[in-house]
């Protein structure tokens, strides 16, 4: 009896430190999840902006700033790059993708205007909203969501052909 007892015991213990070994882990990887990364993104963490706009990646890009969010449980999140791109490729390719400002969808036309306004108030890097839904750019929508008629989730990319700058912010509110 007091041998199962034992066995039962050990067993009980070796159940609690791992319960505890577990949940320091849940904490840690919380923890990393809960810092907003200033402008430390790589080039290679804005590849997956070339590939969606279908700008080629073989080039040597430079990241003027950078903002990644940290994201909450339900995904809230503000996320945006500012890039020098040498050469933006064929729009041929991609004219399906892309379309020349300003907006003329109120839906998207308020998605953009939300969207960069945010970015903007976090870095001059970013243009305004008027700059942002011009002639001067290019435009390509991600994903839109709305609820009603109020968009709260967007992917958008923001493209100055004159000075060379590629432009991205996602948002969710």
């Amino acid at each position: 009896m007091k041998r199962a007892l034992k066995w039962i015991r050990i067993g009980l213990e070796i159940v609690g430190a791992a319960s505890l070994i577990f949940l320091a882990v849940v904490a840690i990887l919380i923890f990393q999840q809960s810092r907003d990364r200033v402008n430390k993104a790589k080039p290679k963490d804005v590849f997956f902006i070339l590939n969606s706009g279908g700008i080629p990646t073989n080039q040597e890009l430079k990241i003027i700033a950078s903002y990644e969010s940290s994201k909450t449980f339900t995904g809230d999140h503000l996320d945006y790059y500012c890039i020098e791109l040498p050469k933006f490729g064929d729009l041929n390719l991609a004219e399906d993708k892309w379309h020349d400002g300003p907006e003329t969808n109120p839906i998207y036309t308020e998605a953009l205007k939300e969207g960069v306004n945010e970015a903007h108030q976090e870095n001059s890097c970013f243009p305004s909203p008027e700059e942002a839904n011009s002639k001067a750019m290019k435009i390509m929508f991600g994903d839109v969501v709305v609820n009603g008629l109020h968009p709260i989730v967007a992917d958008i990319t923001l493209y100055d052909p004159k000075n060379r700058k590629l432009y991205y912010v996602s948002y969710k509110n």
